[in-house]
């Protein structure tokens, strides 16, 4: 499916503005339509003293500063529109960041976000997460690295990943540890392949290294500028659920990462 809806949360901070600028370039790219999400979250003050109240008037400088963090976002947005001259859809929304953002993103075909938010956004979303870190420059992919395991989740990233690289220079398949009774790198090359996407796959051993710190090695080697992975819910437990690669990801890439589960 083409890709013909983006949503990008903003925050009303510096970070927004390479995140806006990826969310433009790809909409561009793709005859997109582009919405920019701002959560005005609620106050968060503690009584003072056992059985205390909240004192109004922090109350009060709380709330001053969230309606200016949302004006401050809606400022840049429309000032990236003009710029770009670029039709950009502005929603202001109240209520639990990952939550709200989660049900608005049901609507979208991708979804741009921080990798901090990504880390709720991609179980709460229908949609594939781009997680934006500041160290990424925006532009429309041209070398793409999919990490494969043969698992659901990483077929859902293929799938997903499909409009971003059908016209890309390079793709590259990296396998770590692949199983020894059938050539799953292959399998995928033959099936992009069939899309008319040419891509070459490369296996390597973990020997007990971490699976994240050599899917970025490997996408250094490769010159990659997105990397391709499945997110894994190992556990109901949200603090275990981004152990291993998806956590280093998230927390080391210079890179995009687009993320499905």
């Amino acid at each position: 499916m083409a890709i013909k809806d983006i949503l990008v949360p903003v925050a009303g901070t510096e970070a927004d503005e390479a995140r806006l600028d990826e969310a433009i370039t790809l909409a561009k790219a793709n005859g997109a339509d582009l919405t920019a999400l701002h959560m005005k979250t609620s106050p968060a003050i503690a009584p003072i003293g056992p059985g205390g109240d909240i004192p109004v008037v922090l109350i009060e400088e709380q709330e001053r500063e969230i309606e200016q963090r949302a004006r401050t976002a809606e400022a840049k947005v429309l000032t990236k529109a003009e710029e770009a001259q670029f039709d950009i859809e502005w929603v202001c929304a109240e209520g639990d960041v990952a939550s709200v953002v989660g049900t608005h993103t049901r609507y979208a075909d991708l979804v741009i976000a921080s990798p901090d938010l990504t880390r709720d956004l991609v179980f709460e979303s229908g949609a594939p997460v781009l997680a934006f870190p500041k160290a990424a420059r925006p532009n429309v992919p041209k070398r793409a690295l999919i990490a494969w395991n043969g698992s659901r989740e990483s077929a859902r990233a293929v799938h997903d990943v499909m409009p971003l690289i059908e016209n890309i220079e390079q793709v590259d398949v990296v396998v770590i540890d692949p199983p020894e009774d059938r050539a799953i790198g292959a399998d995928l090359v033959r099936s992009l392949g069939r899309h008319g996407i040419a891509a070459e796959v490369r296996e390597r051993k973990s020997e007990k290294r971490d699976i994240g710190e050599l899917l970025l090695e490997e996408a250094k080697v490769s010159g990659a500028d997105l990397l391709v992975m499945g997110a894994y819910d190992h556990s109901c437990l949200r603090e275990w659920v981004f152990g291993g690669a998806t956590e280093t990801a998230l927390e080391e890439a210079a890179i995009p990462v687009l993320l499905s589960h």
